[in-house]
C-alpha cells in the first residue's frame, strides 16, 4: 500500500548516468585539437556541456539527426548507427551514443576527425568497462 512505483523522469535517469557526465570523461574529447565544444544530451536535452556553444538548440537539433539516422539506417539495413558526421565549411558536428546518452561534437573545419574518433572509442570503451563492474577512470 505504501510502495510506490518510481517514477522515471529525466531527472532521474540523468542522476543515476552520472559517471558517464564525468567532466574528466568529457574532457577526454574536449582536449582534441580542433574541439570547441562537447555536449551530452537525453532526449534532446542538454545534460553536460564544455566549450562553448547554444547548447539547448545544439541538442535538440542533434536529437533529431540522431532520430533520422536511426530510421535511415534500420531502412537500409546498414546495422546499428555508430555515428553522425556533418562537414560545413566553418566547423564540423559529430554525434555519438554514449551509454544511455548520446554527445554532439562541435569541431573547427580542420580538425583531425580520426584522432577525435579514437577519443571518442576510448570513452565508449570505458562505458563498457564500467557496465561489466570495473571503475573507468
Amino acid at each position: 500500500m505504501g510502495n510506490k512505483m518510481p517514477v522515471d523522469t529525466r531527472e532521474s535517469r540523468t542522476a543515476n548516468l552520472s559517471h558517464l557526465l564525468d567532466e574528466k570523461r568529457l574532457n577526454v574529447i574536449r582536449r582534441q585539437p580542433g574541439v570547441l565544444s562537447v555536449i551530452a544530451f537525453d532526449e534532446g536535452f542538454p545534460v553536460k556541456s564544455l566549450g562553448g556553444a547554444d547548447f539547448e538548440q545544439v541538442a535538440a537539433i542533434a536529437e533529431d539527426f540522431l532520430r533520422t539516422g536511426e530510421r535511415v539506417t534500420s531502412d537500409m539495413r546498414m546495422g546499428v548507427l555508430n555515428q553522425i558526421t556533418l562537414e560545413g565549411r566553418e566547423k564540423k558536428c559529430i554525434i555519438v551514443p554514449y551509454g544511455d546518452l548520446s554527445l554532439c561534437l562541435i569541431t573547427t573545419p580542420d580538425a583531425n576527425l580520426g584522432l577525435i574518433r579514437l577519443a571518442i572509442r576510448h570513452l565508449q570503451a570505458l562505458e563498457i568497462l564500467v557496465n561489466e563492474g570495473g571503475t573507468g577512470i
